[in-house]
C-alpha cells in the first residue's frame, strides 16, 4: 500500500474548552504519515498556546497563527501550506475515529477515486450529557458505493437530499492536486455554505467518487443554543444565494433535468421552510412586526415562489404554502408558524420517499447506541497518557486547559462517567 502523506486542516477560533478532544482524536490515528495543521484564526483564549504546546510534543503539529479572517480565510491558509498528497479537514470542536484517514485512504487507493466520503453523526450535548444524535449515512448508495462522473452527476439532487453528506468538508478526503492545479478556496464572501460551494467546484472536476456508509466521523454541538440552529440576519439571502449557485451548477453540468430538478425543488423548499420555522425559535427575539416583514421577504421573493410552485413534493404540515405565495399571505403564514412553534409541533422536514431528515435536529438512535459508538472516539486512557506526556514536558497550561479539565469534561459530557471510575 501507497504511503501518501495527509494533511489534516484544523480552523480554530476560541476553542480551548474543546480543542484538546480534537487533536488528541487526529494523534490517535492508525495511519500514521499525516501533518496536523492547527491554523489559530485570531483567537482570544488559550487556544494559540494550546496548539503550540501539542506541537512541541509531536512533530507532525504544525501551527499557522493568522489575523482573525473567519473560518473560510483559515482554511485556505491550511490548503496553502499543506505538504499531503490528500487534505482532510476537521472543525476544532469536533473528534473522529481512530482510522478514519486510514480507512479514507486505503479506499482511494482500491478504487483510484477523486475523492471518498464516510458516514458522520451528528451529536447534542446538552448540560454535559447527549441529548440528541442523527447519522448520516449514504443509505439509499449501499455499504460501498463507487460512482463515476456521468453517474454522480446525473443523480447529484437525490443524493444530496437523502444523505446530507456533500455540503461539508469534514467526511471527505480531497487530493491535493485539485487545489493546486484548479485554485480552489473556500469563498471569503459567504456567512454560511461556503463549504458547499467549494465542493461544487471540486465535484465539477472530479472522475469517480465513493461513498461509505462507516461512521467516521463525529459532529458535535455543545448546546442547543448553537449559533447553528439559530436565525440569523441575512440567513435567508445566504440560503436563496447558495440554492442559485446550486442549481447554476447543474445547469453548467447539463444535468438540469429529470429527476434532478424534482429533487432539486424539494431540497429548496425544505431549505426555505427552515428559514421560516427559526424566525419563530424561541431564541430569537424579533417582535412581531420584525417577523411578519422577513416573513414577506422570504413569500414575496421570486426565486422562493418559483421553488414551491415547481416543488411536486411540500413538507408535510406546509402544503398551505403554494396557495400562500400566490397572494403573499403574510398573515395566514404569520399565524400558522406561530401556533406551530406555540404547540411546540412544528413538523421536520423530512423526505417524502424514506422518512429520513436531511437537517440536523432530531435523535433517531438509542442511547446506548450513541455511548457505545462514541466510547470507540475517545478513551480515558488515551486522554491519560496524553496528560503524562504532557506533563513529563512541563507544559502546566495545556495540561490545565487540556488535560485534566478535558479528562473530566469528555467522561461527564460523552460517556456520562464519573472522572474516578
Amino acid at each position: 500500500m501507497k504511503n501518501e502523506k495527509v494533511s489534516i486542516i484544523v480552523p480554530v477560533y476560541n476553542a480551548e474548552q474543546y480543542l484538546g478532544y480534537t487533536i488528541t482524536s487526529i494523534l490517535k490515528q492508525t495511519y500514521k504519515n499525516i501533518e496536523i495543521i492547527l491554523v489559530n484564526d485570531g483567537s482570544k483564549d488559550d487556544s494559540l498556546i494550546i496548539c503550540q504546546n501539542y506541537a512541541a510534543i509531536d512533530d507532525r503539529v504544525k501551527v499557522l497563527d493568522v489575523p482573525n479572517g473567519g473560518v473560510s480565510n483559515a482554511r485556505n491558509c491550511g490548503i496553502e501550506s499543506a505538504t499531503g498528497e490528500y487534505i482532510q479537514f476537521v472543525d476544532s470542536d469536533d473528534v473522529i475515529t481512530e482510522n478514519m484517514t486510514e480507512r479514507l485512504v486505503d479506499t482511494m487507493h482500491i478504487y483510484e477515486a477523486d475523492m471518498v466520503v464516510c458516514g458522520m453523526r451528528y451529536m447534542v450535548l446538552e448540560g454535559n450529557r447527549p441529548v440528541s444524535s442523527n447519522d448520516w449515512l449514504p443509505q439509499y448508495l449501499g455499504k460501498e458505493c463507487v460512482l463515476s462522473r456521468e453517474k454522480f452527476l446525473g443523480d447529484f439532487s437525490r443524493i444530496l437530499l437523502y444523505t446530507v453528506l456533500l455540503e461539508g468538508p469534514c467526511n471527505k478526503l480531497y487530493k491535493r492536486e485539485y487545489f493546486d492545479k484548479y485554485g480552489l478556496c473556500f469563498p471569503l464572501d459567504k456567512e454560511l455554505g461556503e463549504d458547499f460551494l467549494l465542493n461544487l467546484q471540486y465535484f465539477s472536476r472530479l472522475k469517480r467518487i465513493v461513498f461509505i456508509s462507516d461512521v467516521l466521523y463525529y459532529y458535535l454541538q455543545w448546546g442547543k443554543n448553537s449559533l447553528t440552529t439559530c436565525y440569523r440576519s441575512k440567513m435567508f439571502d445566504n440560503q436563496v444565494s447558495l440554492l442559485q449557485e446550486y442549481e447554476k451548477f447543474l445547469r453548467v453540468q447539463c444535468v438540469w433535468k429529470d429527476e434532478n430538478i424534482t429533487f432539486f425543488y424539494q431540497y429548496a423548499v425544505g431549505h426555505v421552510v427552515r428559514c421560516m420555522n427559526m424566525l419563530f425559535d424561541s431564541r430569537n427575539d424579533g417582535e412581531d412586526g420584525q417577523i411578519k416583514a422577513e416573513l414577506f421577504r422570504i413569500l414575496d421573493n421570486d426565486s422562493v415562489i418559483t421553488w414551491i410552485e415547481n416543488a411536486e413534493w411540500i413538507p408535510e404540515g406546509y402544503e398551505w404554502l403554494k396557495d400562500c405565495v400566490k397572494n403573499v399571505d403574510v398573515g395566514f403564514a404569520f399565524d400558522r408558524l406561530m401556533d406551530m412553534s406555540r404547540q411546540k409541533s412544528v413538523p421536520d422536514v423530512v423526505v417524502q420517499e424514506t422518512r429520513q431528515v436531511y437537517y440536523p435536529g432530531k435523535a433517531n438512535q438509542k442511547m446506548g447506541q450513541i455511548l457505545r459508538r462514541v466510547n470507540s472516539v475517545l478513551d480515558n486512557e488515551r486522554i491519560a497518557k496524553t496528560i503524562e506526556s504532557l506533563e513529563q514536558d512541563g507544559i502546566k497550561t495545556t495540561i490545565s486547559k487540556v488535560g485534566i479539565s478535558c479528562r473530566y469534561r469528555m467522561s461527564k459530557a460523552i460517556f456520562g462517567e464519573d472522572e474516578n471510575k
